[in-house]
């Protein structure tokens, strides 16, 4: 037996910690607090037609945190779902939805990078009928004019909502 009380309360401390490793490893980030919104993806069984490969998305505000558990309220259910964080695959926090002139900034660039390769890709000098250009720097300039037209005008009519991925140790 140490002689030390201080010797013997580090002991202890030590023992303590390492009796429940994954009970400390269970604790929930800061950013998963009870009135956030989530997204939660969790393991399915059976493969679906649409949506991840094998994995379950729900999207709700969380009623509660425990240290093992979340409780989550989902919109047009009755109750509150307790989710175990052993069968979270995946935890998403969401930032919001951006402004509108903030959306269709994004989805332009997006949009200009997007249809400056497809329309590159697309593009025969050869052709006779229908739209060609001499080179393809003038056949991605004209497509990423286009990209970044119809980007923004999707950002800036259906804004959507960023999510932030939470990391759960395991």
């Amino acid at each position: 037996m140490p002689r030390s009380p201080a010797l013997a309360s580090l002991l202890m401390a030590l023992a303590a910690l390492g009796a429940s490793p994954s009970r400390l490893h269970a604790q929930f980030p800061a950013e998963v607090q009870p009135g956030a919104r989530v997204r939660v993806w969790l393991p399915e069984a059976r493969r679906q037609g649409e949506g991840p490969a094998r994995r379950q998305l729900l999207r709700g505000t969380l009623a509660g945190v425990a240290p093992d558990t979340l409780r989550l309220t989902v919109p047009g259910a009755v109750g509150v779902i307790a989710i175990p964080r052993s069968a979270m695959r995946r935890l998403e926090v969401s930032r919001g939805a951006p402004s509108r002139p903030a959306s269709a900034v994004g989805r332009a660039v997006g949009g200009a990078i997007g249809g400056a390769v497809l329309w590159a890709q697309m593009n025969d000098p050869r052709r006779s009928g229908g739209p060609h250009y001499r080179t393809d720097w003038r056949a991605a300039g004209v497509g990423a004019a286009w990209g970044a037209g119809i980007g923004a005008l999707t950002g800036l009519l259906w804004p959507h909502e960023g999510w932030r991925r939470v990391r759960l140790p395991r």
